[in-house]
């Protein structure tokens, strides 16, 4: 016999439920929230990406917006996990990239590499350039121009190479502008990136089955490199797949470890770093072409690598998203606005002069200046969106041979930047 209880103490029992289960998600330090917000906003980005404007899908960078959203209204993440969960994600994004086009990259920087770090370093050049004069046009702080370069060009070591060299010549005095200013920008960064790769092949009216040709016949002429893979024969076997996790997590190791030394520069008050990842993408190239010598399994089936790739860049716009969303709305409320504007231009107009430099005068395919372009800006969510309409790999190998040079001169400039204001 089933025994009822009275309506009032079942109401009073479900209640309780309720808040014990609230109390406990919603918990700044609790896991568990932390990794529902993540998931969270993953899925929902990952569902409207689904949605194409102008017949053109922006991928994961819908889950930047999401985490914007939940960031703004009042949904974080604890700081530690946040900044963990963004470097971590960012680390298997881009030692999945180096490990796909290892094989590849050193003759790629033979065959027109030379061409490609040229163009990334003038985009680069250009685009600190035109901080630098909407300063001098507009007598915006200096401080908060450099903020909004940084993320207009989605570049995070720049960023606190910025934030460090100004504490060091401070007496460890901390600028709020960098941060602000960086926030701001970079959600327009990511998206104005993809929109000018998006706008080059408007304006040169991209046909892919010509660009195709038009990419053959670099490679013919040797302005690319013929893409060399090892095979390699998976059989299942659960050791193979062990050696293949060992040399992922110890190339992760020392790739890490390598990113952190701090590189001196004569005339420069702070040391500089590759970053976390800078170091491991060198490692992953190297580990992937000379691996074998060492008699470590490197290379890895295309599903495996392509699951490692997008659970990076999903982590890493997540929380990138999230934590950008924090009083974004109250930073573009008091004045903000603007630095959208000018980050948008520093982006942009970069971007376009030279895409269009690189297809009128090198002759370089669509897919080969998209990979060129998110290099240069050092901006894994156009790469990932690059790759989705290219098709084929070269935009990884374009991208992975002008990002170390391109990570490089972002961080020495930053720092160059902060010195000239101070």
């Amino acid at each position: 016999m089933r025994v009822r209880l009275p309506t009032d103490i079942r109401t009073r029992l479900i209640k309780q439920n309720n808040s014990m289960i609230m109390n406990t998600i919603i918990n700044l330090s609790s896991v568990a929230y932390n990794v529902i917000l993540i998931a969270t906003t993953i899925a929902m980005g990952i569902a409207l990406s689904r949605i194409k404007i102008a017949g053109v899908s922006l991928g994961v960078t819908w889950i930047l917006f999401v985490g914007i959203f939940a960031g703004s209204i009042g949904m974080t993440l604890d700081p530690a996990i946040s900044l963990f969960i963004k470097e971590f994600g960012l680390i298997l994004f881009i030692y999945s990239i180096g490990t796909q086009v290892g094989p590849a990259f050193f003759s790629s920087f033979k065959d027109g590499g030379l061409s490609l770090n040229l163009l990334a370093v003038t985009l680069i050049l250009l685009g600190s350039l035109t901080a630098y004069l909407i300063h001098l046009v507009t007598r915006e702080d200096m401080s908060a121009m450099i903020g909004v370069l940084y993320g207009a060009v989605t570049n995070t070591p720049g960023l606190g190479a910025a934030q460090q060299t100004f504490s060091d010549l401070h007496e460890g005095v901390a600028n709020p502008l960098y941060a602000q200013g960086y926030a701001v920008a970079y959600p327009l960064g990511v998206v104005g990136i993809i929109l000018s790769i998006i706008t080059i092949r408007k304006i040169f009216n991209i046909d892919f089955q010509e660009e195709q040709k038009v990419f053959d016949n670099n490679i013919r002429t040797g302005r690319l490199p013929k893409m060399k893979k090892k095979s390699v024969i998976f059989t299942g076997n659960s050791d193979i797949t062990l050696e293949q996790l060992f040399s992922t997590f110890i190339g992760i190791a020392i790739g890490v470890f390598i990113g952190s030394l701090p590189i001196s520069i004569p005339g420069m008050p702070v040391p500089v770093k590759l970053g976390l990842a800078g170091g491991p993408l060198i490692v992953s190239i190297i580990f992937s072409r000379y691996g074998y010598r060492l008699e470590m399994v490197t290379q890895t089936t295309t599903s495996a690598n392509m699951l490692m790739r997008q659970m990076g860049i999903c982590l890493f716009m997540a929380a990138v998203g999230i934590e950008s969303g924090v009083g974004f709305l109250k930073t573009l409320v008091s004045g903000g606005y603007i630095w959208v504007l000018y980050g948008f231009i520093i982006t942009f107009v970069p971007c376009i002069l030279v895409g269009s430099i690189a297809k009128l005068l090198f002759h370089r395919s669509y897919f080969t200046i998209a990979g060129m372009i998110s290099g240069a800006m050092t901006d894994p969510p156009a790469l990932a969106y690059s790759n989705s309409i290219c098709g084929n790999e070269q935009a990884s190998v374009a991208y992975t041979t002008v990002y170390p040079l391109s990570m490089f001169l972002r961080v020495i400039i930053a720092q160059i930047l902060v010195i000239i204001s101070k």
